[in-house]
């Protein structure tokens, strides 16, 4: 084997850094929200938004996580192109622990923190509204009545969600080129996916608005999709982490970061996925979706509580106080409905750490 093996050959392996890439942004989105949750008095930035304007480390860290679904999620299909598998082991990897989050939300945060009567509270169409209207994770509703209306960012629940209903799109769209047959032929997946990408680069040169970064997440998941598609040609080097930071600054300087970072995010995660050291990883549990799920509500309760908390204050002890509840959701959620899914196939365990993998 050479000396830097293609991406197929790395993904044979099953030596790679993904799952520790993954909680790693998921705390990110924890750090970075802490500046804008918590008492900012000083109106401090976190360490990357002081020196990329507009992009903040959460915000940084989605594009992580839209790197490694795209990546991933294509590097299955092309080993099990079944449209009702990949829709299923979908439904079983985001649906119950994002169910679960929403109703200990609305029945149990929203009930300890509203400044309302309890009786009130639950009889609020606003309350009905919410549960309603986030049964699917694809568009929210943020707020629910009396619910930390006094924060530093008030009234918001979980505002991390936004990134799940796009990525969730995301799978959609890349489920139907499934179904077209498209997935598996290469060269027509890259014209299609090509095509987009060139249409949403001339968009972003010609100015046109991406306000939530929604054109240039796509982007990402697309570019990593790509990866996968063409993974026997492309091999990992350090290169990839050089031309990446290059990539950063040059965009810094001339003022087209959001042009760059899907690229830039693509490079990071597979070079740290496949040529740093592997990290040690407690067997396959996958912590990251709960902390994601958990972090933004946490900080809000969390400030609301002890509304004088710092950024760097409210960061220690919203991870402290989400870790557990990521076991929790891990453990008795999302591990025993991949296991329930897939119980009735020999290779459960398999399907369980392909699933797994391929993350929310």
């Amino acid at each position: 084997m050479s000396a830097f093996p293609s991406l197929v050959d790395a993904a044979e392996r099953r030596i790679d850094n993904f799952l520790p890439l993954r909680h790693l942004a998921a705390w990110l989105v924890i750090y970075g929200h802490s500046y804008p949750l918590g008492n900012n008095v000083l109106e401090q930035k976190d360490v990357l938004h002081a020196w990329l304007p507009g992009f903040s480390i959460s915000r940084c860290a989605v594009f992580l996580f839209f790197a490694i679904s795209g990546y991933l999620l294509t590097s299955s299909l092309l080993r099990h192109p079944s449209v009702l598998r990949y829709a299923w082991h979908r439904v079983l990897r985001i649906y119950p622990a994002y169910l679960v989050c929403l109703l200990l939300c609305v029945l149990a945060l929203g009930a300890c923190f509203t400044s309302w009567p309890l009786a009130d509270y639950f009889l609020a169409p606003e309350t009905r509204e919410h549960l309603r209207h986030n049964l699917m994770p694809t568009s929210f509703v943020w707020t629910l009545p009396g619910v930390f209306e006094s924060n530093p960012y008030p009234g918001v629940v979980n505002g991390s969600l936004w990134s799940l209903g796009l990525e969730v799109r995301w799978y959609f769209w890349l489920g139907l080129l499934l179904a077209l047959g498209m997935v598996r032929r290469r060269r027509a997946f890259t014209v299609v996916v090509g095509a987009w990408l060139l249409h949403a680069a001339w968009q972003s040169i010609q100015g046109v608005p991406d306000p939530l970064g929604y054109r240039a997440l796509a982007q990402t998941f697309l570019l990593a999709a790509l990866a996968a598609q063409w993974g026997r040609y492309l091999r990992p080097s350090h290169r990839w982490a050089m031309t990446a930071l290059v990539l950063l600054w040059l965009a810094r300087a001339g003022d087209w970061i959001a042009l760059a970072m899907p690229l830039v995010a693509v490079l990071f995660t597979l070079w740290v996925a496949y040529r740093l050291p592997r990290l040690c990883w407690p067997g396959n549990r996958d912590y990251s979706y709960g902390i994601f799920l958990y972090g933004f509500p946490v900080q809000q309760a969390v400030m609301a509580t002890w509304p004088s908390l710092s950024p760097t204050a409210l960061c220690v002890v919203s991870t402290v106080l989400v870790l557990p509840l990521a076991l929790a959701s891990w453990h008795l959620v999302e591990r025993p409905a991949l296991r329930w899914g897939t119980s009735r196939r020999p290779v459960r365990q398999a399907a369980i750490r392909a699933a797994g993998a391929e993350g929310g």
